[in-house]
């Protein structure tokens, strides 16, 4: 394990995301529901911070964990109609304990990382 405080990982957070300090973050915050972390700020976010604390990305894939950005009409309108359409949109999602982890391991397993996330939503 490698000497990563909670405290940093969440002063990184906020910083990045340019989140209040009012706002609470703990291990089940997520990043796309809870701070709005989407689209291509998610993938910037998620390669700030591979690189902020060295850590191998090992088996992360943007398309896991995040929708791309932008939708053409016709999508729209499926999403609407189509309960399989919008399912094929739901994804996992990132925790702050997840990403924590991910920081003390020095690695991003996603299977590891996902059963965190799933154990957090029970």
């Amino acid at each position: 394990m490698r000497d990563i405080t909670w405290e940093k990982l969440e002063a990184w957070v906020r910083k990045e995301n340019c989140t209040s300090p009012k706002k609470l973050l703990t291990r089940d915050t997520q990043l796309n529901d809870d701070l709005d972390v989407t689209g291509d700020d998610a993938d910037d976010f998620m390669e700030h911070f591979f690189e902020e604390f060295s850590i191998d990305c090992g088996d992360y894939n943007f398309d896991h964990y995040f929708v791309v950005e932008g939708f053409s009409p016709l999508e729209i309108f499926l999403l609407m109609i189509s309960k399989k359409k919008r399912a094929s949109y739901d994804r996992p999602p990132i925790t702050l304990g997840m990403l924590y982890q991910a920081a003390l391991d020095g690695r991003w397993d996603c299977a590891r990382l996902d059963s965190l996330s799933s154990l957090s939503q029970a």
